[in-house]
């Protein structure tokens, strides 16, 4: 049959008898599509909003990077070829993002250092000494006393001596240099401006000898700056290691190789390239592909200098943002699949209703040879064309609904005055896509179940209604319901939608039972249209022998046709849920939130410091504004039934008080918090006291 033939006889009289139907149908089809780029559109605004939270708030210091060489020879070809190397792979790594990069390094080693080079045999200080150099160091520091280094110095052969006019020489076995000093090492050490030392790098030989002359004492001009990464302690003041006490002494970049390295390229040293990164310009988008970047750095560094270290919190920021954004994440999706849910459900229902007026004219089509490809194509033709346009149309709507509506629901504090901005983004227009196929199934299977009928099989179906759906026909429903039991079983089993990954700890979201709550919805419809049908009947039977005929007529009509009234009911109870669920998801949430961050910080007010005395204690307890308090004590101690130098956490708190200080719910145990700690309590004491024959064997 021509196609013209069939577009005659159909177009014009569904156009004339059901546009009503083809409207909400047309609605349903857009809103699905709406809802789907809403989600995807929203999930991004989330992420972009997240990722600027978590890196506003944590420090720039803790974002940073630090690329560490260790023991590597002070030679300045080595160390040539080390940084070229080290700086084109920072760069090829994490070039788009480097803002600033410095270079530190320090002679390792036993160097110790004398006062008096005259005596015989040297009498060594206790203080070990650890020449270093930090690019950009002068302009971050302000000179207390004296001046900055003079340039390198000028070589000479052993045995002769070379010099400019700062001093700095090259004499035998002696190197002469310039050196600042912090000044809380200048005080420690009992040093000042114009004192000399000589250091002594080896301690087999020590006739060779570095001669340094103290021409300043410097302090940071700001000690909370970015530039000073590992703390400006590490370069103003002796630091107090494990077995030793270690003095640093600065000198320029120049005269650390040109001196020392050229006298005693021997010596190694750990060299570290501190990179600032510009944060601002990573997106949501950028997250993975950073992590990556940050691994491929520490892989390239030690494939060339093995023992290599590469020290950031980035990418610790990072995963915590990627949790944080996956618990997030885990409602919305939720929440768009019920509400598509019931759009596709009410818009099969539509679809139910108009096959009603479609079935004279698509059973007519078949009766006069037009296949079921045929007769389903033309019927679905209109609403496919709904669906296409809604494809394009819907992530345009998503955008307007989450510039104008959603976005200011989304306040993450930021650190700038930028907002987070809305755009079109490709997932949008792939969700919208997955939202038009799914409305078009719907179409489809629609439209096959109207087509398949000829004229006398639609005249039989209209005469004898069916009761019972295609689901329960084949007891297709029983196995929906086996599906919700599982998914039940796997949700209390693991106790949410989440798993970990063994490997790398991740946590990660699980979308089987992601489907659970959507599924429960779907169980009820099937046993809603299974039961509903049987209880009708029964109520019709009654109503028959009991009730008049305006009451038993409409029942027994209602009994003999029960899926479109059955349908309505199930819509009524989805959008029942629907409610409900939307009514509780926010107060849910923020109950959430209120309590994760309760139990991160252990109650309403936590203070971390110094023991409290007796007093300090009565002072609290006699403020107003505190209702109780419980001092906590937590103590590191070695166990002494065990192997030698097992470690443990002693953690002492008061049993009675702190029941009423700290959060807990009633799910952490079958016990409450009072009773846990009962036997923590003082234990009760005879009056009667011990008798000495008690203490026989003590």
């Amino acid at each position: 049959m021509a196609w013209t033939t069939v577009l005659y006889w159909l177009i014009p009289k569904r156009l004339r008898s059901s546009w009503p139907l083809l409207l909400i149908t047309s609605f349903g089809i857009i809103a699905a599509v709406t809802l789907m780029a809403v989600g995807a559109g929203y999930s991004n605004i989330l992420a972009e909003g997240g990722l600027r939270h978590t890196l506003a708030s944590t420090h720039p210091e803790v974002l940073n990077v630090h690329v560490i060489t260790q023991n590597r020879p002070i030679g300045i070809k080595d160390y040539q070829n080390l940084r070229s190397t080290v700086e084109d792979i920072a760069d090829a790594r994490l070039g788009y993002m480097t803002r600033g990069m410095e270079r530190y390094g320090r002679i390792e080693g036993d160097i110790r250092f004398t006062r008096d080079p005259s005596s015989s045999p040297l009498k060594l200080d206790a203080v070990f000494v650890r020449p270093f150099f930090l690019t950009g160091f002068e302009e971050h520091s302000r000179l207390v006393d004296g001046r900055w280094p003079q340039d390198s110095p000028l070589r000479g052969n052993d045995g002769a001596s070379a010099g400019r006019n700062d001093g700095t020489l090259v004499n035998g076995n002696t190197i002469s240099l310039e050196a600042v000093l912090g000044a809380e090492t200048a005080s420690t050490m009992s040093l000042g401006v114009g004192d000399s030392v000589e250091l002594v790098p080896f301690s087999t030989d020590q006739s060779e000898r570095i001669s340094v002359h103290i021409v300043g004492l410097a302090e940071p001009i700001d000690s909370g700056q970015e530039y000073w990464m590992n703390g400006p302690s590490s370069y103003f003041a002796v630091q107090d290691l494990v077995d030793r006490l270690m003095a640093p002494f600065y000198i320029s970049e120049e005269v650390f190789f040109d001196s020392i390295g050229a006298k005693h390229p021997s010596l190694v040293g750990d060299f570290t390239w501190f990179l600032y990164l510009n944060t601002e310009v990573l997106t949501a988008s950028m997250v993975g592909p950073t992590k990556e970047a940050l691994d491929g750095l520490e892989t390239d560094v030690n494939r060339q200098f093995p023992q290599s270290l590469v020290f950031t919190g980035l990418k610790i920021a990072l995963r915590e943002y990627e949790k944080e954004l996956l618990l997030a994440r885990v409602p919305i999706f939720l929440f768009i699949s019920l509400v598509v849910l019931v759009v596709l459900y009410f818009l099969a229902l539509v679809l139910g209703l108009l096959a009603r007026s479609r079935n004279d004219e698509a059973s007519l089509l078949r009766s006069r040879g037009a296949s079921l490809f045929q007769v389903s194509a033309i019927l679905v033709v209109s609403e496919g064309i709904v669906a296409v346009a809604a494809i394009f149309l819907g992530p345009l709507l998503a955008f307007v609904i989450l510039k104008y509506l959603l976005l200011t629901t989304i306040d993450p504090v930021t650190g700038t005055s930028q907002p987070v901005e809305v755009g079109l983004a490709l997932n949008m227009f792939l969700m919208g896509v997955l939202g038009g196929l799914l409305s078009l199934v719907v179409l489809l299977f629609s439209s096959i179940s109207r087509a398949r009928l000829g004229l006398a099989e639609s005249l039989q179906e209209r005469a004898r209604p069916p009761t019972l759906p295609f689901l329960q026909r084949y007891y297709v429903d029983f196995l929906v319901l086996a599906a919700v039991a599982f998914l039940i079983w796997e949700i209390q089993g693991r106790e949410g939608f989440f798993i970990r990954d063994l490997a790398s700890q991740d946590l990660k979201l699980d979308l089987v039972p992601l489907f659970g709550p959507v599924l429960m919805l779907v169980g009820v419809a099937v046993v809603v249209l299974r039961l509903l049908p049987l209880l009708v009947r029964l109520i019709a039977w009654l109503a028959e022998r009991i009730g008049p005929a305006w009451m038993a007529f409409p029942l027994a009509r209602f009994a003999r046709d029960p899926l479109p009234h059955g349908s309505l009911v199930v819509i009524l109870i989805l959008a029942s849920a629907l409610g409900v669920f939307g009514a509780t998801f926010q107060s849910t949430l923020s109950l959430t939130q209120t309590q994760r961050t309760l139990y991160a910080a252990g109650g309403d007010l936590s203070v971390t410091g110094p023991t409290l005395t007796v007093s300090d204690g009565e002072r609290l307890a006699e403020e107003p504004s505190v209702e109780s308090f419980s001092p906590v004590v937590q103590e590191t101690g070695s166990l002494l039934d065990v192997f030698p130098g097992a470690i443990t956490t002693l953690l002492a708190v008061d049993p009675e008080a702190l029941p009423q200080t700290v959060w807990f719910r009633d799910d952490f145990a079958d016990k409450s918090l009072g009773e846990l700690l009962a036997p923590l309590g003082p234990s009760p004491v005879s009056a009667a006291g011990l008798g000495l024959e008690d203490l026989e064997g003590i």
